[in-house]
């Protein structure tokens, strides 16, 4: 199942175009702010695209009623689905991560420590497979997208001084909304 779900999400041609431009943007807002942690918060947006694309282009084309037809176990076919995102987004997030400090590193000469690396790979991997979970759970790109990029880039600075930590909040959170969208996704119609 999940060789299926990885062949139709690397067959998906917005996956290679999301996931490219949210490399060239993270490379050239690097050279622009010449600031580690900068370039990656704008990167966020690419990989919730990404997210959020995985799980709702079925949707869109009608092509859910296809895929459920041959794998009637929904919750398998989901978990399927975000192990697949998973084994995409995770080599991505970590050229993501490394693209800033080395760039830096280039140009400034100030080292990054390999530990910010694994955590900003391991949070741009988490905020996509949240993204993946409300685009189960919402079934409309444009809505799921919307809604993510309006919570981070506009809520999120109003709330932070009242939520913990972010990678804390993803790390809780995440699996939280995986199984909301399992759950939802296993009682729903397509």
């Amino acid at each position: 199942m999940i060789r299926a779900e990885l062949s139709k999400l690397v067959s998906l041609p917005a996956t290679w175009t999301t996931l490219g431009s949210t490399l060239a943007a993270n490379v050239l807002l690097t050279f622009m702010i010449a600031v580690g942690d900068t370039p990656v918060a704008y990167s966020r947006a690419g990989f919730i695209v990404l997210g959020v694309l995985a799980t709702c282009s079925e949707y869109t084309g009608g092509q859910i009623r296809t895929t459920l037809t041959v794998m009637p176990r929904r919750v398998r076919q989901l978990a399927a689905k975000h192990a697949a995102l998973a084994v995409v987004t995770l080599p991505a997030a970590l050229v993501v991560a490394l693209s800033g400090p080395l760039i830096i590193l280039a140009v400034l000469g100030t080292p990054v420590g390999l530990w910010q690396v694994a955590e900003v790979t391991a949070y741009l991997t988490l905020l996509t497979l949240l993204s993946a979970a409300v685009g189960v759970l919402l079934r409309h790109t444009l809505a799921g997208v919307g809604l993510l990029l309006g919570g981070l880039f506009v809520a999120a600075p109003f709330l932070h001084e009242y939520l913990p930590d972010e990678m804390v909040t993803l790390v809780v959170s995440t699996p939280v909304l995986l199984i909301v969208a399992a759950l939802a996704y296993r009682r729903r119609d397509a």
